[in-house]
């Protein structure tokens, strides 16, 4: 009792491509989830956070803020957001 399914070629790259998509998803967050967060506030911490910190501004995750109006226009954002 063989049944064959015709699948485009078109489906079956973007299913492909999906689950490529959802391994590095898996992957990321079993890399978060197997990293030991120190102790807050201890010396070990603040060298992780600092890490952390400097890889996200590497990634441009950050935002410039190069004067006080900016600082202000941020903050007011936030509220609003």
């Amino acid at each position: 009792m063989n049944q064959t399914v015709t699948v485009p070629v078109k489906t079956i790259e973007e299913i492909f491509s999906r689950l490529d998509e959802l391994t590095n998803a898996v992957k990321k967050i079993a890399a978060k989830l197997s990293e030991k967060e120190p102790l807050y506030g201890s010396d070990e911490w603040w060298k992780w956070s600092d890490k952390k910190a400097i890889e996200e501004i590497k990634a441009g995750k950050g935002t410039k803020i190069h004067n006080k109006k900016e600082l202000n226009a941020f903050f007011k954002n936030l509220k609003t957001a």
